[in-house]
């Protein structure tokens, strides 16, 4: 079944390039609120190298322009009725790069061979550096890691229980951020100062996850998926910081849709060697060819 389905959708991505890749046309609307014209409103907010905008939700409005109706252009029309009633552009956009970055991550795990948390949370800390900027997210992720290590190395000596355990050291991390939030508002270069409790709170999850493994694994395999999780997710937000993919995802839906199915379709039945395990078998597969040769 795989077979045919993967070929056909294929086939038919190929097909939707080609003779729907012309249907719309996004264009900027220009907005006077004052007899002084504004400069016209983009697609989306121009993406800025360390933060972007994607993840506030602005009420922006554009001229999300569609046309006729023909059945391909269905999510298109979808999306200008989600503007018109008020939707953000940004928040469109941000949700129809997600997949894109989930399908990344499963990629890097199957094929490449790259360990992480799941799927949910490199996708997730990649918002967050959307967010934070890199500099400033990870100088965060650092330091509730800091706090977090330190503050379990404290509470272990006083012989509580585990739960309000955690729960003094969430108040050490809390007081750290707000502190941490504080100085980066004197500071030009990385400000974290008006992030919201999302960010901090994926962070958060994130050294949790990270003290867990500790405890029921090790610490070096703690370390290389907390490595591999930054990794990826750092990836993914180089990605949907771009303006091209911003641009794509809003301008083609359907399209990305289709890529994004065609390829999970395809790293689902990928049964083949991951790219970082090739030197650790290096040795059994040229065996393996002397033999059969």
């Amino acid at each position: 079944m795989k077979k045919i389905v993967a070929p056909l959708l294929i086939v038919l991505s190929v097909w939707y390039l080609v003779f729907s890749v012309r249907v719309i046309e996004a264009k900027p609307v220009v907005i006077t609120p004052t007899s002084i014209a504004s400069p016209t409103a983009t697609l989306i907010p121009t993406a800025v190298p360390t933060i972007a905008n994607i993840t506030e939700a602005k009420s922006n409005k554009i001229d999300y322009q569609v046309g006729k109706w023909n059945g391909l252009n269905s999510f298109r029309w979808v999306i200008r009725l989600a503007i018109e009633r008020g939707v953000s552009t940004n928040t469109v956009v941000l949700l129809l790069l997600l997949p894109i970055i989930a399908t990344l991550v499963s990629f890097l795990h199957y094929v490449v061979g790259l360990v992480g948390y799941g799927i949910f949370m490199p996708t997730m800390i990649a918002v967050v550096f959307l967010a934070t900027g890199f500099f400033g997210g990870l100088l965060l992720f650092a330091l509730i890691l800091l706090i977090s290590l330190t503050g379990n190395m404290i509470l272990k000596k006083l012989k509580i229980h585990f739960w309000p355990a955690r729960a003094i050291n969430l108040m050490f991390i809390s007081v750290a951020v707000f502190g941490l939030m504080l100085l980066t508002s004197f500071v030009k270069f990385i400000d974290i100062s008006e992030i919201s409790i999302f960010p901090i709170l994926f962070m958060i999850l994130l050294a949790e996850e990270f003290t867990r493994t500790q405890l029921v694994k090790s610490k070096s395999e703690a370390k290389s998926l907390v490595v591999g999780t930054l990794v990826v997710a750092i990836t993914g937000a180089v990605i949907m910081n771009f303006n091209v993919a911003q641009n794509l995802v809003l301008k083609y839906p359907e399209l990305v849709i289709l890529i994004v199915l065609v390829a999970n379709l395809l790293i689902g039945s990928y049964s083949g060697i991951r790219l970082t395990e090739i030197k650790r078998f290096k040795g059994a597969i040229r065996d393996k060819k002397k033999s059969n040769g």
